[in-house]
């Protein structure tokens, strides 16, 4: 093991043992308001060093959230900056994850024109990080302005396929730009782990990444078949074309068969997803649990840097995500127990 993956492999470990606990999620569960879950997290969680300046009396949801935003990233740059030299192009892979969820985030903006609250809710925080200019992408509000400021970065021979004039906005194709910008990305991660890592390191890393698509196909076919009356065609189109564990004929059984026959072929698949065919079946919530158990085995066993610093990512976003379901619960005033079964931990 060499400097760089005992450094990292020990920082994620040790950051792993502050997450939040199922006592923890309790807790948070019977909060009533915004502030009482930011002063349980600034006074009895590990977050109280990222909320020691706040008021929490008074903080509102969009600024807690940046704040745990913020923090999630500090945690990712901790372990980033240990990385080898030679493979910080991996490293780097989910920065430019996350420059496409905020173009796909504007672009929603602009087809349902809902610009209020938009600068706000930007990570302004990542601005050095990212390829353009995330105050100016908070502006935008035309198709045009948009391609303005991906103009020069690898989007823009992307979007500009997808161009509307001004006033068309309701026209934007967004499925396909999603598809394509997806594409793009898992695409050029797979090469780069490729050229970039070697041994168990390449294959824990393609298996992590490999895994992910597979699953992300497993949703999109399921919610095609439920919500939309498609044609075959257009769920194999809109499939990323990765057969790692689920070869290419066992796609097609997915693809051609039934509703209830496609959750049986799941559950007894490679991923053994313990779905029900009920109507409110939220199959995303066995994808992310899967992924966050593969993920925590990885931080926990794997002997190379990449693999912990990916698992890891993905432990601490989920992390993340639960804790704005909670709020969001509180925001809706939703039953803590109907929160509860979003929590991935």
């Amino acid at each position: 093991m060499n400097r760089a993956t005992g450094v990292i492999a020990s920082k994620a470990r040790s950051m792993l043992g502050s997450q939040l606990h199922v006592s923890e999620y309790e807790e948070l569960l019977h909060k009533r308001n915004v502030a009482e879950i930011a002063g349980y997290l600034k006074n009895s969680t590990a977050y109280a060093t990222a909320l020691k300046d706040v008021r929490e009396n008074y903080i509102h949801r969009g600024q807690l959230e940046d704040i745990l935003k913020k923090e999630t990233f500090r945690k990712m740059m901790t372990l980033y900056r240990y990385s080898d030299a030679s493979q910080q192009v991996y490293y780097k892979l989910h920065l430019q994850k996350i420059e496409i969820d905020l173009i796909l985030s504007r672009i929603r903006a602009l087809i349902s024109q809902s610009f209020d609250s938009t600068i706000p809710d930007l990570p302004l925080f990542l601005n050095p990080y990212i390829c353009y200019d995330l105050k100016k992408l908070g502006v935008v509000k035309t198709f045009d302005e948009l391609l303005d400021v991906i103009e020069k970065t690898s989007y823009y021979k992307v979007l500009i396929h997808y161009r509307v004039k001004k006033g068309k906005e309701k026209e934007i194709v967004y499925a396909k730009i999603e598809h394509q910008l997806l594409k793009k990305y898992f695409e050029e991660s797979f090469r780069i782990i490729d050229k970039t890592l070697r041994g168990e390191s390449r294959k824990q890393c393609y298996e992590l990444l490999a895994s992910q698509v597979e699953l992300d196909n497993i949703s999109k076919i399921y919610r095609l078949k439920k919500y939309f009356d498609v044609d075959e065609n257009v769920i194999r189109k809109s499939l990323f074309p990765v057969s790692y564990r689920i070869r290419k004929a066992a796609w097609e059984e997915l693809i051609q068969c039934s509703l209830p026959q496609f959750i049986e072929k799941v559950k007894t698949g490679p991923y053994h997803l313990p779905l029900e065919n009920s109507e409110d079946l939220y199959i995303e919530y066995f994808i992310e649990k899967y992924m966050y158990k593969l993920a925590k085995k990885n931080v926990y066993f794997a002997q190379d840097a990449p693999t912990v610093y990916s698992s890891y990512l993905i432990l601490i976003q989920t992390e993340l995500n639960n804790i704005f379901s909670i709020i969001e619960g509180v925001r809706y005033e939703a039953i803590s127990e109907d929160v509860e079964q979003l929590l991935v931990y």
